[in-house]
């Protein structure tokens, strides 16, 4: 669970790389010290209109 809440920590910059995460879970580095509570999210606004994650989905049936 510890290396859960590291690898969504808010912060970008204090989450682990992929091999930081799998020493821990190979038991070949000790788990991190998370503080006892971790920052809230902040979200902007996208910058570019075209990434802003919409997706559009459509499905056509045609019939028998």
């Amino acid at each position: 669970m510890v290396v859960g809440l590291w690898c969504a920590h808010p912060d970008r910059g204090m989450r682990p790389s992929i091999r930081q995460a799998m020493n821990v879970l190979r038991f070949e580095a000790p788990l991190p010290s998370l503080p006892a509570r971790m920052p809230v999210a902040t979200y902007g606004p996208p910058t570019n209109p075209s990434t802003s994650g919409t997706l559009v989905l459509s499905s056509s049936i045609s019939g028998r």
